[in-house]
């Protein structure tokens, strides 16, 4: 936990603090990106979609990505975090594991943002995790991943997603965006 986390949480509480730190994030400017240009697509695309990493800013997300009538299922590796997640879809693990989570299950899209650089650090982890989620998408699937410059390499330049995972436009949408004024980088991939 980083320092200044840390002293909100020693003087504020930490369902005070937590709730700061929702809204500081739920205003970023990639958070708004998000919501407003990569959902509409990804809800109007429907189909069964799995969300990465569960925080009380997430706690919306299912639901509209499901408005056009998908089937959203949630993921992380914090058991708390299920309070956050897709009720009755949601199953607590590493996303490096996602294979054997979500066995049973093939994906349409994936949407991890925020996850790699923010708990899946290493680069060995950061690329079983790429090849876990590329392994629960169907051929054709849609991979979202943002990512943080100044929190990680980069996972295309780095070989990390050329196994399964190509760079593609879609939705009206570049295959690379990175967010003006924040080091905040969103990639669309598809599976091979």
């Amino acid at each position: 936990m980083g320092v200044r986390k840390s002293l909100m949480r020693l003087f504020l509480g930490r369902e005070r603090a937590e709730a700061i730190s929702t809204a500081r994030i739920s205003r970023s400017p990639d958070r708004e990106i998000l919501l407003r240009d990569y959902f509409p697509p990804f809800t109007a695309a429907g189909g069964r979609m799995l969300w990465v990493g569960c925080r009380p800013y997430t706690a919306d997300y299912p639901a509209l990505l499901e408005a056009q009538g998908g089937e959203v299922w949630t993921t992380d590796v914090e058991e708390r975090a299920e309070a956050w997640g897709r009720a009755g879809r949601h199953r607590t693990g590493d996303i490096g594991q996602a294979d054997a989570l979500f066995g049973d299950l093939v994906f349409d899209a994936v949407l991890c943002n925020g996850v790699l650089g923010w708990g899946v650090n290493s680069r060995e982890h950061q690329a079983r995790a790429l090849s876990a989620m590329a392994c629960v998408l169907k051929p054709g699937g849609r991979l979202l991943l943002g990512w943080n410059t100044d929190k990680m390499d980069d996972p295309i330049a780095a070989g990390l997603t050329a196994q399964h995972l190509e760079p593609a436009a879609w939705g009206g949408l570049p295959a690379r965006l990175a967010v003006p004024g924040v080091t905040h980088v969103y990639d669309l991939l598809i599976r091979r």
